[in-house]
């Protein structure tokens, strides 16, 4: 074995870093330029809707981002009329809520839907004190639990289109949308917070602590633009268990201030992006700052440390290609540790009256993926062991390292490869590459594993943000020569007498299969351990290539957790020389589903 120790520098990594989501490579209908748009996540979906671009706009789409496909689901239900525009939005469970938001110029809405994404049903909330809440746009629709705070945005001052007086607003209100299951509709609480309430605004944003519930938490409000037509800067957190206004004096330079924005809380972060920002106008003396006369759009990153109240500094690459263009009036939302960013307007000839709206998509890559979960066998030869591993959703590429175990007291770690799959054979049959390129499997250096010698292996994930730790450590043998492989080709199904299983003998059976033993994970004392350390009872022998483990056997099953929820299994086969190596399997119980057939988790 000539393997080089710690290859791979993960230093060189930047802190965070935008990635551009080609729409033209994605599957499936994607939505169509605008502004004044609102997204949200649940699970690893980003639900798209409303917005303007010559029009409002009254389509929904939904990304998958693992899958990087697109949809429009079809809605019923009582459906909000011709779209809306600058809006509020929440989640709740499965169920998104909205209010507000402008139908047509002059015209805003105080109506509250939601929709279930389940059935992708709408139904229009019937709040009892509806009229408490006058119409708006722009305004925080901030989700607690299962409180939502409304807080300022733009109101009408008469209600007549040809005469449009705006009205700025910094009202506070609250609805319980829990109590609406149980009564006949929920209502609008009033509420005044002690101390000075922040300036009436709209085009803020509010996001609230991760850790926030009904009764502690707080919310953070950032930027917006005054009724002198000024873009704010300042940054207001609302105690919500004393219910007090708090001015934030943060440690740190802050973003210039801005509206039509975005800010999402990852981790104990909110990042800001985006929006108009002010032109500040110099004087002849060259000294003195005159007020802001001029507005642009600006691509800039900000991020806001909860837990420590300052503005940390964000390094994101310079040149202009590596970063999303100008904006403001986009959408975001945040799957997993990523924060994407959708469409919005760029701002140029605002005089003109012909801003461009943006057909694109980026994520912000802001932290180094997850621990994978261990490293797992496929099947073993006398010369390869091929692998596999459970996806991480954040990573681009892993890599691969691996350990001789023999009788020496210090066994070093080796790069194998940086792989951009989730499977590799290693083998002896690798060789050098030209350079670190993860687009393929590409091996770091040349390795020829021993015959009947057990190799211990560990992987690390990769992103633009850099490497993440190791996994626990998974130690596999080669087959010795004359003893047959493992099995291959898993299959198992649910039937109303236990699980049925199948499998294909081995590539290489060294001679005739004169029998096969399956095992099945139980529960014990270690079953939350590693799967090492699980306990394996014997529940088939016999030269049939096929079992039932019957429902009795199944109840005492461990059930996995470290992915999606699985049961366990190994499988061998037996020559005449004894039995070679066990494949494993993983069969998932995906309790969403209502067929009875269940897959074999391929990736493991």
């Amino acid at each position: 074995m000539t393997l080089k120790k710690g290859m791979y520098n993960q230093k060189s990594m930047a802190n965070v870093k935008w990635r551009y989501v080609p729409l033209t490579k994605s599957n499936g209908p994607t939505p169509r330029p605008r502004h004044g748009h609102r997204a949200v996540s649940i699970e690893n979906k980003i639900i798209v809707m409303g917005g303007g671009n010559e029009g409002i706009v009254d389509e929904l789409h939904v990304y998958n981002t693992k899958a990087n496909e697109w949809s429009e689901p079809h809605v019923s239900g009582q459906v909000p009329e011709n779209g809306v525009a600058a809006f509020g939005i929440a989640v709740h469970g499965h169920n998104i809520y909205i209010h507000g938001g402008m139908m047509e110029y002059c015209e805003y809405s105080n109506d509250m839907f939601m929709l279930n994404t389940h059935t992708w049903e709408w139904t229009h909330i019937n709040i009892t004190n509806k009229d408490l809440v006058c119409p708006r746009l722009g305004h925080s629709f901030t989700l607690v639990g299962s409180t939502i705070y409304v807080f300022g945005g733009l109101s009408c001052e008469l209600d007549d289109q040809n005469q449009f007086i705006p009205r700025y607003l910094n009202d506070i209100y609250t609805i319980d949308i829990a109590t609406g299951e149980e009564q006949s509709g929920p209502s609008w609480s009033r509420e005044d917070p002690a101390g000075d309430a922040p300036c009436p605004r709209e085009s803020h944003t509010c996001v609230c602590t991760k850790d926030a519930n009904e009764k502690s938490g707080a919310l953070y409000i950032f930027g917006g633009m005054s009724s002198k037509a000024e873009r704010m800067g300042d940054l207001w957190r609302l105690d919500l268990a004393k219910m007090i206004w708090i001015p934030v004096i943060a440690i740190g330079l802050p973003p210039l201030p801005r509206s039509l924005h975005t800010a999402n809380v990852i981790g104990n972060k909110m990042y800001i992006f985006g929006g108009w920002v002010a032109i500040n106008q110099k004087s002849k003396n060259k000294t003195v700052f005159l007020p802001e006369k001029e507005y642009k759009c600006t691509n800039s990153t900000a991020c806001f440390n909860m837990d420590t109240i300052t503005w940390e500094p964000v390094y994101t690459e310079g040149f202009e290609d590596a970063l999303p263009r100008s904006r403001a009036g986009h959408a975001s939302a945040v799957v997993n540790s990523r924060l994407y960013i959708i469409s919005g307007r760029d701002g140029y000839h605002r005089a003109y009256n012909n801003q461009t709206c943006f057909k694109d998509m980026w994520f912000l890559e802001t932290d180094k993926p997850p621990v994978p979960n261990r490293v797992q066998l496929i099947r073993a030869s006398t010369s390869t062991l091929e692998i596999c591993w459970i996806p991480v959703v954040t990573a681009d590429a892993y890599l691969l390292q691996i350990q001789r175990l023999d009788n020496s007291d210090v066994n070093e770690w080796y790069d194998v490869a940086v792989v951009k799959g989730n499977s590799l054979v290693v083998s002896h049959h690798h060789s050098k590459p030209s350079s670190e390129d993860v687009d393929d499997n590409k091996p770091i250096e040349r390795l020829e594993l021993a015959p009947g010698t057990t190799y211990r292996f560990r992987i690390a994930a990769i992103n633009a943000c850099g490497r993440g730790e190791f996994s626990e450590p998974a130690a596999f043998k080669t087959c010795v020569p004359g003893f047959p492989g493992a099995p291959s080709s898993i299959r198992i199904s649910k039937g109303n007498d236990g699980a049925h299983l199948a499998w294909d003998p081995p590539a290489n059976s060294n001679g005739n299969i004169s029998e096969y033993s399956v095992y099945l994970a139980i529960k014990n004392s270690q079953s939350t351990e590693s799967p090492s350390s699980l306990a394996f009872v014997l529940v088939y022998r016999g030269d049939s290539p096929s079992c039932t483990v019957k429902t009795t056997s199944l109840q005492n099953a461990h059930v996995d957790q470290t992915n999606k929820p699985a049961i366990i299994f190994r499988i061998a086969a037996k020559n005449e020389k004894g039995y070679g190596p066990a494949t494993q399997v993983r069969w998932l119980q995906d309790t969403k589903t209502s067929s009875n057939k269940r897959p074999a988790d391929k990736m493991s």
